[in-house]
């Protein structure tokens, strides 16, 4: 089985969200998420510009790093673990 990849599209982009405490500056960048058997826009979730991926850069997801338990059994970490093409196949040598 192929690890998902994920293939930046954009620059970072801001927007705000409303929470309890009020207006929240949230940052994220327009992503490609691949599948063996499917295709479809994401949104990356970024701390800030400085942490920003590299336009037309492919990671790797380590969607096994992500899982974390949820209220009705494992869910995915809402930051995605992004692993450089060449450095996946290192880390498992």
């Amino acid at each position: 089985m192929k690890a998902p990849t994920v293939k930046i599209l954009e620059k970072p982009a801001d927007r705000y969200v409303t929470t309890k405490n009020g207006q929240k500056q949230v940052w994220s960048q327009k992503a490609q998420l691949e599948t063996e058997k499917m295709r479809v826009l994401i949104e990356v979730d970024i701390d800030g510009p400085s942490e920003a991926h590299d336009v037309g850069q492919t990671y790797e997801w380590d969607v096994t790093e992500d899982l974390v338990p949820g209220r009705f059994g494992p869910e995915l970490a809402r930051r995605m673990t992004l692993v450089p093409l060449g450095k996946s196949q290192q880390k498992a040598a």
